[in-house]
């Protein structure tokens, strides 16, 4: 069960930091001046850590 978790934990990290990057080039090449994407960004990467120090957090226990 924790091999499973922890996987699980590895591809939603993966996914999560792809989706940040993706809006923060979409907020960098836009020509609108929206901060919409900035800000999906940065709680799409913020995600992406805290889902990270659970799985290392998960791995010391």
């Amino acid at each position: 069960m924790k091999k499973i978790l922890n996987t699980l934990f590895i591809i939603a990290s993966l996914g999560l930091i792809a989706a940040g990057v993706i809006f923060l080039c979409v907020s960098i090449f836009d020509g609108n001046e929206t901060m919409m994407p900035l800000m999906i960004s940065l709680a799409c990467i913020l995600l992406a850590n805290l889902f990270h120090v659970t799985r290392m957090n998960m791995d010391k226990k």
